[in-house]
């Protein structure tokens, strides 16, 4: 006996905004080719007489891709010989066309080729050693090395001075914010170099962000905000602290303190989303905290002002509280109190 079991099917509906002409918009923004199909025979083929054409029409549009290619460029220069001058003066008279100056002496880099070389880096991420590789398969034997110094001769000759120019604007902010992340460089002699990043507030009128790449050592941040006075937005970390000393006024991160807190909860489950324990209070008072900035990124300077002092002051005062509280019953050798010092 064979038994069928009902199909049982579910249907679900839902409303989608479809999105009219998005394809035909991104054909239209690009340059068209025409490719025509016509007959190479104008005969037709039942009874034999001459065909003549009604007319055309799009049958079809794709997008091409034209692979990227290395071609030389020889710049040939004129010479020009004055022979009235020749003939007056006991030297002659030469005059070449003006040559456009190649980017960097004595290299075999375009503008556009040094320039796609730094798209592909920073923007693509595709390393130097990868690059080498596919200007190999090109046909361009450059060595990763060489496209490496193209970048450090731009910024250098470049670059340099605009670099200098926004770090000047910078330091005339009231505000500035660092942060300090280490990563790994293929050939350095240090075990880690560290990317800084200074930047402006995100409510500044001007914003500029800026990096600088060398070790940890505080030298690093002194050197690089010599001359600022104003609010320094950083972490805890000693590097910063003698900035103190040239008028510069140092302001805790609270997501530095919250990301502490998260590191120092228990590695159980169960014990993790325990709501009671002493890491989870914290976190929830730092939530409550970037909740209210959050609903506050629209008002003006004025506004969010009157805000944080009616609202966010009250709460931050009873989160000092709070963290003084803890402090006295945790070690200092706690996975706690770096958290708590650190707010």
């Amino acid at each position: 006996m064979t038994r069928t079991c009902p199909r049982i099917t579910e249907t679900i509906t839902y409303k989608r905004r479809k999105q009219v002409g998005r394809k035909q918009d991104i054909l239209d923004s690009l340059p068209g080719e025409e490719v025509h199909y016509q007959l190479d025979d104008l005969t037709c083929p039942d009874c034999r007489h001459e065909l003549k054409e009604i007319g055309s029409f799009c049958a079809r549009q794709e997008l091409l891709y034209v692979p990227a290619k290395i071609k030389r460029i020889d710049h040939i220069q004129h010479s020009y010989k004055c022979q009235h001058c020749s003939d007056e003066a006991p030297a002659d008279k030469i005059i070449k066309a003006p040559v456009p100056k190649a980017p960097l002496t004595n290299s075999l880099g375009s503008a556009s080729l040094i320039s796609n070389t730094i798209y592909q880096k920073y923007v693509l991420k595709v390393p130097a050693y990868r690059q080498e590789k596919d200007l190999r398969r090109m046909g361009l034997p450059l060595d990763h090395k060489t496209v490496s110094n193209w970048h450090i001769k731009v910024c250098e000759y470049y670059l340099s001075s605009l670099y200098e120019r926004l770090r000047q604007e910078l330091l005339k902010l009231e505000a500035i914010h660092a942060d300090e992340t280490p990563y790994r460089v293929l050939d350095s002699e240090r075990a880690k170099d560290y990317v800084w990043t200074f930047l402006s507030g995100k409510h500044a009128k001007t914003p500029i962000v800026l990096y600088h790449h060398g070790s940890r050592k505080g030298t690093e941040a002194w050197n690089f905000l010599t001359g600022f006075s104003g609010y320094l937005h950083c972490d805890q970390y000693p590097g910063y602290l003698r900035l103190s000393q040239q008028d510069v006024t140092l302001v805790g991160c609270m997501a530095h303190a919250r990301r502490k807190f998260r590191d120092s909860l228990p590695k159980d489950k169960a014990r993790e989303s325990d709501a009671t324990s002493v890491a989870k209070q914290g976190i929830h008072y730092c939530d409550q905290m970037f909740s209210l900035e959050h609903s506050w990124k629209d008002l003006s300077a004025e506004e969010r002002y009157k805000k944080r002092q009616s609202e966010l002051k009250p709460l931050l005062k009873k989160f000092s509280d709070w963290c003084y509280k803890k402090s006295v019953s945790v070690l200092p050798s706690g996975s706690w109190w770096q958290p708590s010092s650190t707010a």
